[in-house]
């Protein structure tokens, strides 16, 4: 499913979002991720062998929730199933640490992760759910 223009606005915003998934046994794992949002598909990236990963193997389908916690509230969530791949670049691991961080703390993160073995979580939505608060207006 696609986003409406207001929607991809919304997704171009640096607000973290969040990544529920289910584990084998049927576990609920939620945990705040940094994400990229391009040609209608979110691209992420966790640690091999981290329980966003696991539970991602052993159960694709998840709900990637974005807010935004100023008012007005709002959120979308986006529901589908993930696909693990190799690792993100490091330029693509760039370009969605840049969207989070200075330039300067950009490539401290890109140096500190130079070495580490990660995978990338691809979401593309079967589903959107949009929120729109009324609190505080």
């Amino acid at each position: 499913m696609s986003p409406n223009e207001a929607q991809e606005v919304f997704l171009r915003e640096s607000n973290v979002a969040v990544l529920a998934t289910v584990d084998r046994r049927g576990r609920a794992h939620a945990a705040p991720i940094w994400y990229l949002y391009e040609d209608g598909e979110f691209v992420m990236s966790t640690g091999r062998g981290s329980q966003k990963h696991r539970n991602i193997e052993a159960n694709p389908e998840v709900t990637l929730v974005i807010d935004r916690r100023s008012l007005p509230y709002y959120y979308l969530s986006a529901r589908g199933r993930a696909e693990i791949g190799r690792a993100l670049s490091r330029e693509d691991r760039g370009r969605i640490a840049s969207r989070y961080l200075t330039e300067e703390q950009t490539r401290r993160y890109l140096e500190r992760m130079a070495g580490l073995d990660s995978v990338s979580i691809r979401l593309k939505p079967r589903k959107l759910i949009e929120f729109n608060g009324q609190a505080g207006r």
